[in-house]
């Protein structure tokens, strides 16, 4: 069945590119993130907000294996009064 003469075709919209990655130094397989361990207080308060939350995956870029250990290293550093439970 030929198309309507009236009005012309239009091209598809389609949602703007994103980059592959957030953070390009995560290439590949052997790269296996940083070690996350309770002493590593300067390292764990940069996954924290302001009020001493943990942040969420989302926002701190790491996958949910990464998200478990970040999170049981808070709870252990706060445990043992390395981290504060709450905020200023």
């Amino acid at each position: 069945m030929p198309r309507p003469q009236g009005r012309p075709t239009r091209p598809k919209r389609t949602a703007p590119k994103k980059p592959k990655t957030r953070f390009p130094e995560r290439r590949g397989k052997a790269w296996n993130g940083p070690i996350v361990d309770y002493k590593e207080v300067e390292l764990l308060r940069k996954f924290m907000t302001i009020s001493n939350k943990v942040m969420s995956r989302k926002r701190a870029g790491t996958s949910a294996a990464e998200q478990r250990h970040i999170r049981r290293a808070i709870k252990r550093a706060r445990f043992i009064a390395l981290l504060p439970y709450i905020g200023p």
